[in-house]
């Protein structure tokens, strides 16, 4: 019991030792991926609404809808915003699916 006991820390403090020095690996070698965890037009929306953008000049609330109201903050406005706080990829902006789907959800915020 005692040698399976041993055997067992051994393993584990082995494998523990491994998993930083490859992680390490890992990403110095990838340098150029992003760690963007990208979000959905849904969560672009509702986080612009609640004020998760404000750093990047978007306003929360009522200023935020009464900029969609006046046409100074469309989808792509949002979704630069989103890059500019990492949360979503540079390529978005070509994304023609992505932008449709925030300008309906901006709509329906707006009739709400």
């Amino acid at each position: 019991m005692k040698k399976i006991f041993i055997g067992t820390l051994s393993t584990i403090l082995l494998a523990s030792l491994a998993i930083p020095a490859l992680a390490d690996q890992i990403t110095s070698g990838s340098s150029k991926t992003s760690n963007i965890i990208e979000i959905t037009p849904f969560d672009l929306v509702t986080g612009a609404y609640q004020g998760r953008f404000e750093d990047q000049g978007i306003p929360s609330n009522a200023d935020l809808l009464a900029r969609i109201r006046s046409n100074k903050i469309g989808a792509e406005e949002l979704v630069t915003s989103a890059i500019s706080a990492g949360r979503l990829s540079e390529n978005t902006l070509s994304d023609q699916s992505y932008l449709n789907s925030v300008e309906d959800l901006i709509y329906n915020l707006d009739k709400d």
